[in-house]
């Protein structure tokens, strides 16, 4: 059995033409053919000899020469050598001789005879399984790629017009947002730029402040004079396809372009020549009169985004443009976030307290709660979405394959969550009240108003010639599918997505709220994902003034808030929001100091995930489809949004309990005829499309790789984790609490020793109110709890059994529970872990079907 973690990285991350599945699907018919005959001609000459075998009698010795003949004189698939040993435990290399024995020595067992032939004839009849297994997975691959539930046939269909049967199907959302999105970005917004001005001026005012701000625009000045004269390279522009690919702007025909570009050296040489040439005179460039057309593609949270599909080279040229801007606009972030301007939590350590505090409690600031709460804010959510380099530019969203260099959005949405539930635990101990206020900026991107963007821009530093560009990029011609041809509108309000460029627009006006929020709130931390906007803290004065600034800024943008509150151990503010907090499908308790998952919310997904597994037309598409929107579940009720990673341990065994029946419960809902949940529905699809039964369950799970289907399971990731996470996270802290009083016992002991060698000393050990004033900024214990809290439980570990030993090692938990269960189930249905052999199986299909992207049913 293969690692499926290690298949995983075996993809090439992109989807691929409709051509090349045509391609792939003629090689394995070619294959299919060839198979056909093998399993003929194994058939015609092994089931003879079976039966010739057993009418053998009582010559034992004679039915084992036979069944022995035939194995060894098999040359196709599956064919063994003279050296090989059969069923793991009889060696051809030997049982010459030993048949010569058998038949010389009169002492020799009939039983050992018998189990020889036992064992030769169960390794033809698991070749003969094998071998239709082998033609069972070409039927089903097959199925797939004429299916259209990958997209790989769909270039040709990619411009029609949806249906009235569309409508029908409860897809008349799209139509809602798309009319919804018209009514906003055809609209331009008049925007008090004045006011705005006057407030960021008033913002930064402070001598600190008005520093920082100097220090940036003068960078930004010199950068954007700097970037116009840079010569672009062939290594440049592979790493601006990269990042452009994982964007997933274009349709997979422009793709499919770029992908090729990247294969030819002097095609790189060129288009860099090219993109040098437009840097220079970039304030010449503008839009094609037929601008872009818009592409409603739906997400799985049923919510439809407004893709703009245009010429690759424009492509390339804003991507390069947006990753250069945002890289140089989050260092000057980084930057004012680590000066004096920016308000800190808790006063600074002077510097006889710090040297104090190291002499008698051996204690260090850089090693404590809040220490580590800044490199995780500095690192994951100050302008989280602006790249740090040029290799930290890939898909956020790209839960698969996530950039090495850059934490995916998903970790940082799990981090918050983590960081919420961790921080109300810390609180209600320490302070015994935690308060906790979220916003979510309804249509942000499309209501992000020009003369907004732009004034934020010029407020910070960008120069003319940057703005009178950006300017040009933000009012691009649109046309929707209905359009009539040459109706393109020019957009007057908004970004459109996935733009390097609108990321960078998004995050430098919102950059101005994180520090408004820091400044009002005195040193309160704005965790924000984008327009996902959280603040939590022991003292609710502190979340609402972080409240009140909100509002001034969502006035001063004229913007649209949803926005929710909570309070655990006190009574909510009346001035505070009175709406819920929610996170993914979670919603947060006060009463239970917890989230729990909303039960309604999963409800409405259950529905739909019935509606698409039904409209798929494949087995491999059911597989997909029900693999990817088990895996969102999983991730929207707090499990790492990755393969092998459960909750964290500030969730609690409760909460996982909850995953797990919520989790059992979906697969009894959306398959209520079936007695077995998505196995059971897969069987008895199979059974009747292909006429196929008794399938272990191994094969269902068994990657597709060694022949399997493949199908995920997520309750093993989590019943692999649940006895690693505590019953009780809340406990955690009041535990450190106790652990107080004992450390410091020993620290004043140990300083009293001391100080009884040395008479001179007349210093007196502080107090224990002394020691635990800085239990968030200087006990190092505090900080290992802390983390401990949000880290991600660990599975339990599996050993495997003798005959699985011979599998890939590198084989992560989840492979290993699989094969664990289902091993011997797998090698006594066909004689070893590989259903199928790997010589007959599509090489192509175990990258394209983790490639390829699920063609949702509209």
């Amino acid at each position: 059995m293969s690692s499926s973690s290690a298949a995983h990285k075996q993809g090439n991350g992109g989807t691929h033409s409709a051509s090349f599945g045509k391609t792939l699907q003629f090689i394995t018919t070619i294959k299919l053919d060839e198979l056909e005959k093998q399993k003929a001609a194994f058939t015609s000459s092994t089931l003879p000899i079976i039966e010739k075998a057993a009418a053998c009698g009582d010559d034992l010795p004679r039915r084992v020469e036979l069944l022995l003949d035939a194995v060894r004189s098999w040359r196709g698939s599956g064919a063994v050598d003279s050296m090989s040993v059969i069923g793991g435990k009889l060696d051809l290399s030997c049982l010459d001789l030993w048949l010569l024995q058998a038949r010389k020595d009169p002492g020799f067992s009939s039983d050992v005879l018998k189990d020889w032939a036992e064992t030769l004839e169960r390794h033809i009849r698991h070749s003969m399984t094998r071998y239709e297994f082998a033609q069972l997975f070409g039927g089903l691959f097959n199925e797939w790629l004429s299916s259209g539930d990958s997209v790989l046939e769909q270039e040709e269909s990619s411009g029609t017009t949806p249906t009235a049967e569309f409508i029908e199907l409860g897809r008349k959302e799209m139509y809602e947002q798309q009319e919804r999105l018209k009514s906003i970005i055809f609209e331009s917004k008049v925007v008090d730029t004045d006011g705005l001005w006057a407030y960021l001026a008033n913002l930064f005012s402070e001598s600190t402040s008005a520093e920082a701000l100097e220090t940036m625009r003068r960078e930004l000045r010199d950068f954007g004079e700097e970037l116009r004269g840079r010569v672009i390279t062939a290594e440049d522009m592979k790493w601006v396809i990269k990042s452009l690919l994982s964007a997933e702007l274009m349709v997979e025909e422009k793709r499919n372009t770029l992908r090729e570009f990247t294969q030819n050296q002097t095609v790189l040489d060129e288009l860099a020549t090219v993109m040098t040439m437009r840097l220079s005179s970039v304030e010449t460039w503008s839009w094609p009169e037929s601008g872009a057309k818009v592409d409603m593609r739906r997400a799985l949270n049923g919510k439809y985004r407004a893709f703009t599909d245009i010429d690759p080279f424009d492509a390339l040229f804003l991507q390069y443009i947006g990753v250069m801007w945002q890289i140089k606009f989050k260092q000057c972030c980084i930057d004012i976030f680590s000066s004096k301007a920016w308000k800190q939590e808790f006063l600074p350590l002077s510097r006889q307290q710090r040297l104090d505090r190291q002499k008698y409690f051996l204690e260090y600031a850089s090693n404590s709660i809040h220490s580590h709460r800044q490199t995780r804010r500095k690192e994951h959510f100050l302008v989280g979405q602006l790249a740090s380099h040029t290799e930290s530019t890939s898909s956020y969203d790209d839960y698969e394959n996530p950039s090495k260099t850059q934490i995916p959005v998903a970790h940082v949405k799990q981090e918050l969550l983590h960081t919420i539930a961790t921080e109300c635990y810390l609180n209600s101990t320490l302070h015994g009240t935690h308060t906790i206020v979220c916003t979510d900026l309804e249509w942000f991107g499309p209501s992000l108003a020009f003369d907004t963007i732009l004034t934020c821009l010029e407020f910070f530093g960008v120069p003319k010639t940057w703005l009178d560009f950006f300017k040009a990029f933000l009012q691009v011609p649109l046309t929707f599918k209905d359009d009539a041809p040459g109706d393109a509108r020019v957009r007057q309000c908004g970004t459109p997505i996935s733009y390097a460029l609108s990321t960078f627009f998004g995050e430098a006006v919102l950059f101005g709220l994180d520090f408004a929020v820091n400044q009002s709130a005195d040193g309160l931390f704005l965790y924000r994902i984008h327009d996902d906007l959280w603040w939590c803290n022991s003292d609710s004065n502190k979340c609402l003034s972080a409240w009140v600034e909100v509002k001034k800024v969502r006035h001063s943008l004229y913007l649209l808030f949803k926005t929710g509150a909570a309070c655990v151990g006190a009574k909510l503010s009346p001035q505070l929001p009175s709406g819920e907090i929610r996170w993914g499908f979670l919603r947060f308790e006060a009463n239970k100091s917890r989230f729990v998952i909303d039960q309604a919310e999963v409800d409405k997904h259950i529905a739909e995930l019935r509606r698409q597994v039904a409209a798929t037309k494949s087995i491999f598409g059911f597989i997909n489809a029900y693999n990817k929107y088990l895996a969102f579940f999983s991730r929207n009720f707090g499990a790492r949004p990755t393969v092998s990673f459960g909750p964290a341990l500030c969730l609690g065994q409760a909460h996982l309990d909850d995953m797990i029946d919520t989790l059992a419960r979906i697969q009894t809902e959306v398959f209520p005829s079936s007695s077995g949940g998505a196995v059971g529905a897969l069987r008895a699809i199979i059974a009747e499309r292909f006429g196929v039964s008794d399938l272990p369950d191994g094969y269902f799970y068994f990657p597709i790789s060694s022949g399997g289907l493949e199908l995920r399971n997520p309750l093993i990731e989590l019943l692999a984790v649940r006895n690693a996470i505590g019953p009780d996270p809340a406990s955690e802290f009041s535990k450190q609490m106790d652990k107080d009083e004992e450390r410091y016992r020993q620290l004043q002991e140990r300083w009293n020793t001391d100080a009884a060698a040395s008479p001179s000393r007349n210093e007196t050990f502080p107090s224990f109110q002394d020691y635990i004033a800085h239990r968030e900024t200087g006990l190092h214990q505090w900080k290992d709890r802390y983390v401990d809290q949000m880290s991600t439980s660990k599975p339990m570990s599996l050993k495997l059994l003798p005959g699985h030993t011979a599998v890939n090692r590198s084989m992560d938990f989840y492979d290993r529970w699989v094969l664990s269960l289902y091993g011997d189930q797998m090698i006594k249905k066909f004689g070893s872990l590989e259903a199928v052999d790997p010589t007959l199986i599509p090489v192509g299909l175990v990258h394209l079907f983790r490639a390829s992207r699920h063609q949702w049913d509209q």
